[in-house]
Order: structure tokens, then C-alpha cells, then sequence
């Protein structure tokens, strides 16, 4: 099947291309295009924020205003990114976008943003790449050109994904325009990262254009003996067939070596309370390594004036092979004594993605119809190999006294080789496909009414280490509302569903049922000093029915009943002032478990929930008077009311999260440099904490996961 959805994907498109070579229809819509583009390039040379973003993305396949728009879709531009000096969207983007935060406890497996209450898809480029227990890799800044912070469902984007939302990142592509930049950034912990940016045309007539994008990177830690080495291309070829439509290829590939993929300590003592450093690890362990293949082919074609085609065809597939320590029980008898086990893993992720949609605009009377429609459809494979579900690995625990800690031990590393077909402990695959159509009703420049539906076909198969499988198909409609109450101030409604194949196995032995949910929604939006800055404040009632939960005391996995989330949410991002740009974000967030067989658990928060989460982030330009520009940046993150892995921890003492960070830069037309210090107050805050188990008892050992102290990172860059 895998064979004949790859052919089909990538055969289609050439005939789409050969259909269309040659005709000559909107010649100045693709110009005027060029020129914004053009436009965008020229800002950014010159180092100028652009905080506020008015519009989507084509790639989230909406035409309208996010200001017009009945979603809550949140922008995060590059320029964003480069003042907080993020090297990977592990670190810290979230605080970018009101309620966002990170489960921590395997930063390199993924990236595992939560969001009103729940885990939320990934998507690259608007594809759907989410895979199957491990991937894709967290994105590397370099090859970001903005982040987008999708609230709720959106059936108009993806055919599956948690009901919570979803992310998209857009990477760099070509902007017809020559500009390049060289930048090395040094930093505490022994960071040193070269990267490069390089955006033109191949030919006098841009019919040929590219955009490459490289770094390299060595990077030790706080924490002893970690460290993560990567190696990042990213190139791009658009190839312009005529005045309205073009092809474009991109091809990214990520290589990675750290110790181990998760960085949590394990003490009796309470959370936090072990040195910064300590480490469950040992330097006689070889280092993990990690690789991902990520390519796309995207064609695109203005059929008309207000008709537009866009169609992908992609593959995703990481690869990952190492071992790590980890600790899954407790002696009560020497509680200080961690009996660490080595586990062996080796995974193989792939995701195959085809993609075809129309925009388009047509008028009945007084009524104007934006018409969106489309399809999709995405296979998702896992081969893998566990040393947790394999019976023949070596069991030896080996000993860490956390008050008197010794490492460079002699361990049993329990690698296997051979091929992976033949070790595998876990084989299964998730796919989907889907159809959709969405009409916004514009009824008098004031009122638009949006009705959608998509239907969806999917299965679920695992045939290692048992054969079981699910299939359905489900429709889930889509309404909205928006209604302008003045040109810059909208009020929007929404009543949205989705649906998702679940992979993995419960504790009975079959296939997990797909998760569905549903949301009602309702906010305000204003754009303030002509589209300058904008806010947006939401409310929000979430439903989420057969969800996956790990039991503590076992680990095993089943689906609970349902739960529900209820929340406020508000945004502020732009150029408030004249130079003074800012990133302000506030979220409660109130989600717990509304059915469970297991009745004591109703009630109980959901796993990870962060009840209040306020960011703010400030960008000053200094009116100075001298040569180039001086800027001063400062901000902080909060997080409050946090609760632990598994709901049955309820009323863990886990502290707040607070950080303070505060930079300085300059800039030219060419020379950039810029200095942040993360963590001004040296505050000891820790993530993703939970409280392993003992037998019966689910009081036992504090595990968590450090965040590092006070650090400091310089950027020097040269643009050409």
C-alpha cells in the first residue's frame, strides 16, 4: 500500500504541472505578490521586528484576516525568535503564545507542547507530521520563518489532531531576493553555533530561485556528562514555470548525537532539591544518535483571478538508535540508592503525506463565498526495538547513591544488532484519508458565516508484539462566525469537532480506539494603531473522549473516559509605541477528568495541567541618535497551580516555574550583535515532574527535570 500512496503522490503532480505550463491567466496578481515578498526581505536586513503578523500562512490554507477569522491562530515570527536568542523550539517559544507549555521529559525524542489541557499535534508546512511514539525532531531555529499557534480544532487544516489544537512550522523559502547572513552564537555550558542563511536567484529572470539553510553546532550542558551535537541542512529549489505558477522542492535533513533523550533526576528528597548537575547517566555511555529525512514538493498554480491550487506531496522519516539509564522503581529500605536499568532502543518513524486543496471566491447576489476545499491523505509506520518489552535484555540494576554519586562504571549497554525486521518488539502503522469543503459566507463586509465538513476514513493496525486493528470513518462538521463591530474589532464564534487515530496498545491488548473531541468557542480581536499591535481574548469549553492514560503503578496504558477543559485566554503582540514591541500573554486553564471507570478518579486534574501560565516579553529600540540601532530586551515567564504526570498525583508540591531574562544588541545594514542572559535571578525551576511508583503505594521517588541557572549567550552576525 506504502508503495502505490508514494507513486500516487508524486506522479500526480507533474501532470498538474504540464496541464498548466503555459497559460497566462492573472499575470499581475503573482507581480504584486513578488513585491510583498520583495518588501518583507528589505525590512528584515534591517533588523526590523515584525511582532505583529495580520495573516496566516498559505500553508494553513486560509485567505481571510486572522483579525476576520472565527479561530484563535496565534503568529510567532523569526524576529521573534532571534531577540530571545532560541536555538530550537524546545527552548522557551511557548512563551510566546498564551497557554502554551513543554512536557520536558524527553526534549530530544520530540517536542511535546500541551496546550489547553492536552498534548497537540505537529505539523510542518501545514502537513500533518506527527508520528507514532517517537518524532519528528524538534525543529532547529535556522529553518524556522515563523511558528503558528493553531487554538482548538481546525478542521479546514488537518484531518486529525487533539481537539486542543496544534503548531505549524513554516520554514524558509525562497523570496526572489538576494540577502544572506553568517551568524556564530557562544554561549555558557561550551554552545558554539555556526549558522548560515543564503536566499537568491539562479538566473537573471528568477525563473530559478533557492534558499539554503545550514548549522552546525557543539553544545555541552549544566547537567553532567549531556551534551548535543547537531548538524542542519536545509535547501530549497523553486522552480517559477511561468507568471502564476511554480514547483518547489525542499529537502530537510537533521543529525543529532546527545547522551541520552531524556535528562530527569530521580531523589526521595523532594523535587529540586539534588545539585543542578547530577546526572542518572554515565560518561561510559555511548552517545545516542539521531537522524531525520524530511522532504517536500509543493506545486502551485493561480487557475483564476480569485482561484488558487496548491498541491504536496511529502516524506518524513527519523531514525534512532542508543541506550539510556532510567529508574522505574524504589527501595524504601535504602531510599537513597537508585537502581538505575539500561534500556536499548532502536526506532524507525516514517510518515508519507499527499495534500491537494483550492481556494477560491465566487459571488451569489450580495453574498461573497471564500470556498476552501480539498484532500488528504497520510500513512504513518513505527519498527522498533525496546529493551523494555524485551525479556531477553539484561535485567542488572546498577546503583547510584545520590549522596556519594560514582560514575565511569562497567555496564551491559544491551545493544542488539542486526536487522530491525527481525528484533523488532513494536510494529504498527496509523492512516488516514479525507475530503473537506468549507464556505465563508460574507453577508455585508460585517457578518461572515462559515460552515464546513470533512469526512474522514482511518485505520489503526499493529501486527508486533500482537495483530489487532481499527478501522472507521467519521464526519466531523465545522461552524463559525464573525462579526466586525468595527473595521478593526471582531467579535468571532465557533463550534468545531475532530477526530484522531490513536496508535499503541492497551492493557487489554487491543488497538486504542480513535480520540475524538469537540470545542465551543467564542473572543474578541482588535488591532490597535492601524494593525500595529493586536489582542485577542478567548473562551473556550473542551471535550476530549477516549483518551490514553499510563497508570503509575503499573505503566501500562488504557483509555479513560473523557475530559473536559474550560479556560481564558488573551494575546497582545506588536509595536505598541513607537519602538517598543511586545509579547504579553495570560491563560487559566481548568481541565480535569469528567468520566472514568474508576469513579475516584473523576474530578482529578489531567496530566500536566498548569493552571495559570503569563508571559511577557519587551523589545525596546533606543532613540539614541548614533550609528545603527540599539535595542534592550526583558521578560519573564510565570507558571502556577501545576500539577504532575498522572492524575492520581493529585496535590503534588511542585513549585512555580518563574524565569527573568534581559538582553542588549546592535545593528547595521550588515553587522548584528546581540547578548541575552537567561535566568537573571538564578532561580532552581524544574519541569515535567511526577512521583514514581511503590507496589500498591504511589508514593515513592520525586522525579523531575532540571532547568538550567543563570546563562549567557552571544550573537554576532554578518548579513551580505
Amino acid at each position: 500500500m506504502t508503495n502505490r500512496f508514494i507513486l500516487f503522490a508524486f506522479l500526480a503532480m507533474p501532470f498538474g504541472v504540464l496541464a498548466q505550463n503555459g497559460k497566462t491567466k492573472n499575470t499581475d496578481t503573482v507581480k504584486t505578490d513578488s513585491v510583498k515578498h520583495l518588501h518583507t526581505v528589505e525590512v528584515n536586513s534591517r533588523y526590523y521586528r515584525r511582532y505583529n503578523i495580520g495573516k496566516s500562512s498559505a500553508t494553513l490554507k486560509q485567505t481571510t484576516p486572522l483579525l476576520q477569522l472565527p479561530q484563535n491562530i496565534q503568529e510567532i515570527d523569526k524576529s521573534i525568535l532571534l531577540d530571545q536568542q532560541a536555538i530550537n523550539i524546545n527552548e522557551s517559544v511557548t512563551r510566546n503564545v498564551s497557554g502554551a507549555i513543554r512536557n520536558n521529559t524527553a526534549d530530544f525524542y520530540g517536542p511535546f507542547i500541551f496546550m489547553r489541557g492536552a498534548g497537540i499535534n505537529t505539523l510542518r508546512n501545514g502537513v500533518d507530521l506527527s508520528m507514532i511514539y517517537y518524532g519528528p525532531m524538534p525543529e532547529d531555529a535556522s529553518i524556522i520563518d515563523r511558528m503558528e499557534f493553531i487554538k482548538g480544532p481546525a478542521g479546514f487544516m488537518n484531518a486529525i489532531g487533539d481537539p486542543a489544537g496544534s503548531f505549524n512550522i513554516v520554514t524558509k523559502n525562497p523570496t526572489g531576493t538576494t540577502n544572506n547572513n553568517i551568524s556564530f552564537t557562544a554561549g555558557s555550558f561550551d554552545l558554539f553555533r555556526l549558522s548560515g542563511d543564503f536566499d537568491g536567484n539562479l538566473d537573471k529572470n528568477k525563473k530559478w530561485q533557492y534558499r539554503l539553510n545550514v548549522v552546525g553546532q557543539k553544545a555541552k550542558s549544566f547537567q553532567k556528562f549531556a551534551f548535543n551535537d547537531k548538524f542542519v541542512i536545509d535547501p530549497v529549489l523553486k522552480y517559477n514555470i511561468n507568471s502564476h505558477s511554480s514547483i518547489t522542492a525542499e529537502y530537510i535533513y537533521q543529525k543529532q548525537k546527545f547522551l541520552q533523550y531524556l535528562l530527569t533526576v530521580f531523589t526521595p528528597d523532594g523535587f529540586a532539591s539534588l545539585p543542578r548537575d547530577f546526572s542518572i547517566s554515565d560518561p561510559n555511555k555511548e552517545p545516542v544518535k539521531g537522524s531525520e529525512n524530511n522532504a517536500f514538493l509543493t506545486y502551485e498554480n493561480q487557475l483564476a483571478k480569485n482561484w488558487h491550487l496548491t498541491a504536496k506531496a511529502v516524506f518524513a522519516g527519523s531514525r534512532l538508535d542508543g541506550n539510556y539509564f532510567f529508574v522505574s522503581s524504589y527501595n524504601k529500605a535504602a531510599p537513597n540508592l537508585l537502581p538505575r536499568r539500561v534500556t536499548y532502543e532502536r526506532f524507525n518513524t516514517d510518515v508519507y503525506a499527499f495534500q491537494a486543496f483550492v481556494n477560491g471566491e465566487v459571488k451569489t447576489g450580495n453574498i461573497i463565498h471564500k470556498l476552501l476545499g480539498g484532500i488528504d491523505a497520510n500513512r504513518k509506520n513505527l519498527l522498533a526495538y525496546s529493551g523494555y518489552n524485551d525479556k531477553t535484555a539484561n535485567p542488572t540494576l546498577y546503583y547510584l547513591d545520590i549522596n556519594n554519586p560514582v560514575y565511569g562504571i562497567n555496564f551491559d549497554p544491551n545493544k542488539r544488532g542486526g536487522v530491525l525486521k527481525d528484533i523488532a518488539t513494536n510494529k504498527q502503522s496509523v492512516e488516514y484519508y479525507a475530503g473537506y469543503i468549507q464556505d465563508e459566507l460574507n453577508l455585508n463586509d460585517k457578518l461572515r458565516i462559515t460552515i464546513a465538513a470533512r469526512l474522514t476514513g482511518s485505520k489503526s493496525a499493529i501486527t508486533v508484539p500482537t495483530v489487532s486493528e481499527v478501522k472507521d470513518w467519521v464526519v466531523t462538521p465545522r461552524a463559525g462566525m464573525s462579526y466586525s463591530i468595527l473595521g478593526d474589532f471582531a467579535a468571532y464564534a465557533v463550534y468545531d469537532n475532530t477526530y484522531t487515530p490513536q496508535s499503541g496498545l492497551s492493557n487489554a491488548g487491543t488497538v486504542f480506539k480513535p480520540l475524538k473531541g469537540e470545542n465551543f468557542e467564542f473572543g474578541l480581536k482588535k488591532d490597535w494603531s492601524n494593525g500595529k499591535w493586536n489582542t485577542t481574548l478567548s473562551f473556550y469549553r473542551l471535550t476530549r473522549d477516549n483518551i490514553i492514560v499510563t497508570d503509575p503503578s503499573t505503566l501500562l496504558q488504557s483509555q479513560i473516559g473523557q475530559t473536559k477543559a474550560k479556560g481564558i485566554e488573551f494575546d497582545l503582540k506588536g509595536e505598541i509605541i513607537k519602538g517598543l514591541n511586545a509579547v504579553i500573554n495570560y491563560a487559566y486553564t481548568d481541565a480535569i477528568i469528567s468520566k472514568d471507570a474508576n469513579v475516584a478518579m473523576v474530578g482529578l486534574p489531567t496530566p500536566y495541567l498548569t493552571k495559570h501560565i503569563q508571559n511577557t516579553w519587551l523589545n525596546y529600540r533606543l532613540p539614541l541618535g548614533l550609528p545603527g540601532l540599539f535595542t534592550v530586551s526583558g521578560g519573564y515567564q510565570l507558571q502556577s497551580g501545576r500539577s504532575g504526570r498522572y492524575a492520581v498525583e493529585n496535590n503534588l508540591a511542585i513549585k512555580p516555574i518563574f524565569r527573568l531574562d534581559g538582553g542588549i544588541g546592535w545593528t547595521n545594514n550588515h553587522v548584528s550583535v546581540n547578548a541575552i542572559v537567561n535566568n537573571i535571578l538564578n532561580r532552581n525551576n524544574y519541569g515535567s515532574a511526577w512521583v514514581t511508583p511503590v507496589s500498591s503505594n504511589p508514593i515513592g521517588l520525586n522525579a523531575y527535570v532540571p532547568f538550567a541557572p543563570r546563562e549567557f549567550r552571544l550573537t554576532v552576525g554578518y548579513n551580505f
